[in-house]
């Protein structure tokens, strides 16, 4: 699978685009268009992805504990 090439300049964005696909692929999720936008103020690319991957992003992101404390504070 090809990753959306990442400009060779090593920014905070750069950097934090780095983290969060690590991060996501210790949970085993590929968001295969992640990547760095080139405009002012630059922007992390998310991108496109299918619905298996959605569905795993999102059961990845019920099962963090931020997301319980919220759920529990607001009902």
């Amino acid at each position: 699978m090809s990753k959306t090439p990442l400009p060779p300049r090593r920014d905070d964005t750069y950097a934090v685009v780095m983290e969060l696909r690590a991060a996501l692929a210790g949970l085993g999720i590929t968001l295969p268009s992640l990547g760095r936008d080139f405009g002012t103020p630059a922007l992390v690319i998310l991108g496109n992805c299918n619905t298996a991957t959605a569905r795993a992003l999102a059961a990845a992101l019920e099962q963090h504990p931020a997301h319980h404390a919220h759920q529990s504070s607001t009902a």
